[in-house]
């Protein structure tokens, strides 16, 4: 009896002590894993705005974390967790903040969701779509030379040959002088996209068709902005190229009734944020990246009540609103 008794005590404390080691393995385990799932759902959280530090600022989100939110909207369409998030914040057009590399602000607006391509091949589309709601505070020609002083035009542009994806335009939005006005926190997390555009020989070319560039910041389409195309254009030239020049954005819809009334929720954009034209525009407009389809000298333009069916010649300075997604 002695000895087994003696056994039972020592198989107990062997018990015991092998409990003991499981437990603290337990509580070992736990705590990695509750460290790793707190790691994670913090890393998870898009990043939020911080005054005075960030440059970029929407609905509470700055560059990195737009970018963040955009690409699970991306990967996982309307199952993401902000779809909703967003979608509100498009209706209600809640208004985002950029500053300039001169310090000046330039407002912007989400205009669409999943509506771009991105142009890595992925086939997957930009989560995030925007639109600046003023202009920058310096007005550009789409062709041409641009001179040193306030002259409203440029030299050597009377053209629109080659459309968008040759405009000098184009150039200064995605690697030259309007490029680095953008904070490096915008320029390190704006996506490119494939933008449709008649860039076939001239505006007025028979037959053209839009093709795609691969663009970071970019001018609207007359084609973005309105639901359907002016029917007075039908018998022009390249004017089957204008509906090939991507879809009306979400937020237009049902703001941009018709394709060449005023008074709509285009009007006023072509000022800068201090209320006046930019410096050396010659007058209250503001570019599309669309050629006009009756003439190979000139491309559309919004004017200051909101009519998107103007044109004008591509040497003449007006309002540059850009857009870009994350």
């Amino acid at each position: 009896m002695k000895g087994t008794k003696m056994g039972m005590h020592a198989s107990n404390r062997v018990n015991h002590h092998l409990g003991q080691r499981i437990l603290a393995t337990l509580a070992i385990v736990a705590a990695v894993c509750g460290g790793l799932i707190t790691g994670s759902a913090i890393a998870s959280e898009p990043a939020k705005c911080s005054t005075g530090v960030d440059k970029v600022c929407y609905a509470g989100y700055n560059a990195a974390g737009l970018k963040q939110i955009a690409d699970d909207l991306s990967d996982k369409g309307k199952g993401s967790a902000y779809y909703a998030e967003m979608e509100d914040n498009l209706t209600k057009g809640t208004q985002g903040s950029l500053t300039l590399s001169d310090g000046s602000n330039l407002p912007f607006r989400l205009i669409g969701i999943l509506h771009d391509d991105k142009a890595d091949g992925s086939g997957k589309k930009a989560g995030l779509t925007f639109m600046a709601w003023n202009a920058l505070p310096k007005a550009y020609c789409i062709n041409g030379v641009m001179p040193t002083d306030n002259t409203t035009t440029c030299t050597n542009g009377y053209t629109n040959k080659g459309g968008w994806r040759d405009s000098n335009l184009r150039q200064w939005m995605n690697n030259g002088e309007i490029w680095n006005q953008f904070p490096t926190d915008f320029q390190n997390n704006v996506t490119t996209v494939l933008k449709q555009t008649n860039n076939m020989d001239y505006g007025n070319t028979s037959g053209s068709a839009a093709s795609a560039t691969a663009d970071k910041v970019w001018l609207v389409s007359y084609r973005e902005l309105v639901p359907t195309i002016y029917d007075g254009w039908k018998s022009s030239n390249g004017f089957q190229a204008l509906s090939q020049e991507g879809s009306q954005y979400e937020y237009f819809q049902g703001k941009v009734m018709h394709n060449y009334s005023n008074n709509n929720i285009l009007s006023g954009i072509y000022e800068t944020v201090s209320g006046s034209a930019p410096s050396g525009a010659l007058g209250n407009y503001w570019w599309e990246r669309s050629p006009y389809p009756g003439n190979s000298y000139s491309f559309l333009r919004v004017n200051s009540n909101g009519d998107p069916s103007y044109s004008h010649y591509a040497y003449y300075r007006y309002s540059v609103v850009p857009a870009f997604s994350f």
